[in-house]
């Protein structure tokens, strides 16, 4: 099971309406479960999957205000294992892995976010639009028509953006998250 916790430790005045307005978006993402909301700053769901639980997180650091917990568990809700990770740092993974024998995914995974984290802090609002025209499905030529610029143009904000790299983290975060929630890994 996998499930992820989010505290808010954005500057928003209203936070609780900031919170439920943002538990309600991030509930539309494929394989995220309704969340519950924990407070006036804390919500959490169960997740699907790791490429649904990568996804969730990716828009959580997006934003950049979020602490994000992470919980895999084989035993009892991983709700709580999320719970129990959550920090207080924004852009900010920590992980909650429950295996008998304990090795270093929880720190693989958090070691991988942090480097997301970093991709994603650096990027501009040109940086913004291209990669989230990529990442809905567009390829460089269609992102280069709905943004009125050249194809190489694209590429060169692709590039800058960092997405190549953020491509790479995700897979690898992916990979770790499903190894970490596999029957085996345990």
């Amino acid at each position: 099971m996998i499930a992820v916790h989010a505290r808010y430790r954005g500057r928003e005045t209203r936070r609780a309406d900031l919170v439920r307005r943002s538990a309600e978006a991030l509930a539309t993402l494929p394989g995220v479960g309704t969340f519950e909301e924990v407070g006036v700053e804390d919500i959490r769901a169960h997740v699907s999957g790791p490429v649904e639980t990568v996804d969730l997180i990716m828009a959580l650091l997006s934003d950049g205000n979020w602490a994000i917990g992470l919980g895999i568990t084989q035993h009892g809700p991983a709700v709580f294992a999320a719970t129990e990770a959550v920090g207080t740092r924004p852009a900010q993974v920590r992980v909650n892995v429950d295996k008998a024998d304990v090795g270093t995914e929880a720190r693989d995974i958090e070691a991988t976010f942090a480097l997301i984290a970093h991709v994603l802090a650096k990027r501009t609002v040109e940086g913004r639009e291209a990669t989230s025209l990529v990442r809905r499905g567009l390829n460089q030529n269609e992102a280069a028509l709905e943004l009125d610029i050249s194809k190489q143009a694209m590429s060169q904000r692709l590039q800058a953006a960092g997405w190549q790299a953020e491509q790479a983290g995700w897979q690898l975060a992916v990979n770790l998250i499903s190894w970490a929630s596999s029957p085996q890994a345990q």
